[in-house]
């Protein structure tokens, strides 16, 4: 198995960026990595077919690695959601477990930690559960210190998802006193980049739905660039709390961004194939700049954060295929 890493790298501005984006897809759908994953759980992925019915094919096969919807006696009881930080590696052979954790370094998994480009236009980090919003910002930080950036901005994204109390044991270590995901990556934040908590804040607060609510803090720093958090509403207010696109959006509704701009993503690294192709869908293509994801080291975190077992790895590979198939269902090429 070849160890080079297959990225999916955003296209640039000046070619068919829907057709570059379905070559990196397919590309890494058959790729000798997701191959010997499959064929390890006993399939042989087609070779005959296009990129479309492929990726078809391997989200109906990934079925079987959607281990949040297989043990949901894992969810945090608090909020009854499926918490990917409780999934159990216990039904996984030494051997299957062992090719996983190879694969995911190829798939993207793993290892995907250093940015490729020398600048950046935005530095936006992802909140997340556990220690996530204190080690996204921590390196986003050490890559501005590092690289010298000189970012518009570096944007602390979030959403106003209580603390469960499945993730106390972590959280209470960097924000005792959190209440929501929003509260976190503030901690986590403060603490990163070294700033105190002093602040001006815009806000609205709807007292019928609080999915509607929306807060933009703006930190008193002496950094060159400013340190902005933000939690956003959600598009649909009446179903859910805000999603990813919901603070994307909201980001580009409070900035702005030219054609052409490139933004950094902070998050960690087992997510970064998923994120990526979801913010190539729903950034870079539709608002015409450059993205970039880059993610933590799982070593950062430990058995604290969790997210380290070759169950997680499974699900995420799920993940970045579901986030290939939406993208071919947004784009014909």
């Amino acid at each position: 198995m070849s160890n080079e890493v297959i990225y999916f790298q955003c296209p640039p501005v000046d070619v068919d960026r829907v057709a570059f984006v379905y070559d990196r897809i397919e590309a890494w759908a058959r790729s000798t990595a997701l191959s010997q994953l499959v064929g390890e759980f006993g399939e042989k992925i087609p070779s005959d077919t296009g990129v479309e019915s492929l990726v078809e094919w391997l989200l109906n096969f990934s079925e079987r690695w959607d281990f949040r919807r297989l043990q949901r006696e894992a969810a945090a009881k608090d909020t009854g959601e499926n918490a990917r930080w409780l999934l159990s590696d216990s039904n996984l052979t030494p051997e299957q477990q062992s090719l996983i954790e190879e694969s995911a370094k190829v798939l993207g998994l793993l290892g995907v930690s250093e940015p490729r480009e020398k600048s950046y236009d935005y530095v936006l980090v992802l909140g997340g559960a556990r220690l996530s919003c204190l080690l996204r910002p921590r390196l986003a930080a050490e890559i501005v210190k590092a690289r010298n950036l000189q970012p518009k901005a570096v944007l602390l994204l979030a959403s106003a998802r209580p603390v469960a109390e499945s993730e106390r044991d972590a959280t209470d270590t960097y924000a005792p006193d959190a209440v929501s995901e929003f509260d976190l990556i503030n901690a986590g934040a403060e603490q990163s980049f070294q700033i105190e908590g002093t602040f001006t804040e815009d806000r609205y607060e709807d007292p019928q739905n609080v999915n509607n609510n929306w807060t933009v803090r703006k930190y008193t720093s002496d950094k060159e660039y400013p340190i902005i958090s933000m939690s956003a509403p959600s598009s649909e207010p009446e179903k859910r709390r805000a999603n990813s696109a919901d603070t994307y959006e909201f980001f580009f509704s409070r900035f702005n961004v030219p054609c052409g701009s490139s933004l950094l993503l902070v998050t960690s690294q087992i997510y970064v194939p998923y994120q990526q192709l979801e913010a190539i869908r729903t950034l870079a293509l539709p608002h015409e700049i450059l993205i970039e994801t880059v993610g933590f080291s799982p070593e950062w975190g430990g058995t604290l954060q969790g997210m380290i077992g070759p169950t997680n790895y499974l699900q995420e590979t799920r993940s970045a295929i579901q986030a290939a198939h939406r993208f071919i269902g947004s784009f014909q090429r």
